[in-house]
């Protein structure tokens, strides 16, 4: 077969390739109403202002990589003292606490030596709020140290002093580390603690970022404001009018996207990657990750006609492509190179005026994750070149 066959002959109108430029196409709304973190190509933590995008990387086998355009729903940081410097210490077990430079480049994290140490040494984060009982949190923080040694991680209440916690190994890169618990009984006052144990006595650690906020999964780190808990609100990803029509076909095309799920600890949760529809009405053309474990696509007319193809398999690092030709009755999904094969509904669109696109879509659950690229053909490729571009 030929190189032709497997790849389309006819460019496409669209291609928003965020991983590799790290830019945003000047047609696209982006908004957020507060500032956010990422991680950049140096691999610092910094601070994006409001309404600006963030192009988030990370450390794969000590090489720095891209990771595309980071979208997330709003969260607020409980903890009120997380960027560093008044981490509580038991100081009765030896050590006082010194500078050091934290992830995003300053020098307030909080390094400890505990060379003279005895008993069960720890360091405490105070949660200033009351937490509700049965509601998922999870707490994170980044931890470093000269060697390498484990310690507990772990979320301390005070009401009937409840006690949950993990065992997380310190290395010595900066690294964070994460904890999801949900609460049996309401804590009125509580603290995100490392205990140490006899295994620290001797070791020397550094902490920086401590978070907490509620829901089954961490997000981008939120720095506290004045001492007092802080809140990111989510990002908004959208095309709409001519900077929409300019591109899209309403009769036949194909969409490709590339992305990683960043909620994949959360399996009770929709996570829309991209969205197509007619002035924010009905549920038209999207696909969804699914909790992470099933891919589903959808084309439809917003109303009961639509075509609908649901395939159980993990969807928490897709390359997919979703290609339609409603004359023809024709449309078909691939992803990461295998067909889409469980067809649960073979509706025939009626008619289609879809006339606007979101990117990391708010219905009934926000995506969480990143979106490496989106191409959009203005024509129904082959089944052959869909699988190509999805290998």
């Amino acid at each position: 077969m030929s190189i032709s066959q497997n790849f389309p002959e006819e460019g496409p109108t669209l291609n928003l390739n965020f991983a590799g430029s790290k830019t945003l196409d000047p047609r696209i709304t982006f908004s957020r109403t507060t500032t956010g973190t990422y991680m950049d190509d140096s691999g610092l933590i910094v601070t994006a202002p409001a309404d600006a995008p963030r192009f988030d990387h990370r450390y794969v086998n000590g090489e720095i990589e891209s990771l595309g355009l980071l979208v997330e729903e709003g969260r607020t940081n409980l903890v009120t003292d997380s960027n560093g410097g008044d981490y509580g210490y038991d100081m009765s077990s030896g050590g006082s606490p010194t500078n050091d430079i934290a992830p995003d480049g300053s020098t307030v994290a909080c390094k400890y030596d505990l060379s003279s140490a005895t008993g069960s040494p720890f360091l405490n984060c105070n949660v200033d709020t009351t937490l509700t009982n049965g509601v998922t949190y999870t707490m994170s923080m980044w931890v470093k140290g000269t060697t390498e040694f484990t310690v507990a991680l772990a979320f301390v209440g005070e009401t009937n002093y409840t006690v949950t916690s993990r065992n997380m190994n310190v290395t010595t890169s900066w690294t964070r580390e994460t904890y999801t618990f949900t609460l049996s009984g309401n804590q009125t006052n509580s603290r995100l603690q490392v205990f140490f144990g006899t295994q620290g006595q001797g070791k020397i650690i550094s902490i920086w970022g401590a978070q907490l906020e509620e829901g089954a999964f961490a997000t981008s780190y939120i720095p506290r404001s004045a001492g007092s808990q802080s809140t990111r609100n989510p990002d908004s990803v959208t095309m709409t009018g001519n900077n929409f029509s300019d591109w899209y076909n309403q009769d036949e095309g194909t969409i490709y996207v590339s992305q990683k799920l960043r909620a994949v600890q959360d399996t009770g949760r929709n996570n829309l990657v991209y969205l197509i529809n007619a002035n924010g009405n009905g549920n038209d053309y999207f696909y969804n990750t699914n909790k992470g474990n099933q891919h589903i696509f959808v084309f439809g007319d917003g109303g009961t006609n639509y075509s609908r193809f649901a395939d159980a398999a993990d969807s928490t690092d897709s390359k997919t492509a979703w290609a339609y030709d409603v004359s023809g009755d024709d449309f078909k999904a691939y992803y990461n190179g295998i067909e889409a094969t469980n067809e649960t509904t073979t509706n025939t669109p009626s008619a289609t005026s879809h006339n606007q696109l979101e990117l990391g879509a708010n219905i009934s659950a926000k995506y969480c994750g990143h979106i490496q690229q989106f191409v959009y053909y203005p024509t129904r490729l082959t089944n052959t070149q869909l699988q190509t571009l999805t290998k």
